[in-house]
C-alpha cells in the first residue's frame, strides 16, 4: 500500500460527501422501517391475489 492509499477508516475532519460520523448515525431509523414494508408487501400480494381471482372466476 503506497502512502497516498490510506485506508477509508483512516479519515479525520469532516466526514467525506454522504458519510456521517459515528455520533451522528442513527441505526435505529433502519431498524424502524421495516414494518412499512412488510405492510406494503402484504398489500400488494392481496391485491395481486385479488386480480387472479377476479381474471379465473370471470
Amino acid at each position: 500500500m503506497t502512502p497516498a492509499m490510506k485506508d477509508e477508516d483512516d479519515w479525520v475532519g469532516t466526514p467525506p460527501e454522504g458519510h456521517h460520523s459515528r455520533d451522528k448515525a442513527d441505526p435505529d431509523f433502519w431498524r424502524a422501517a421495516w414494518p412499512k414494508y412488510a405492510m406494503g408487501a402484504g398489500v400488494l400480494v392481496f391485491f395481486i391475489t385479488l386480480a387472479v381471482l377476479i381474471a379465473v372466476l370471470l
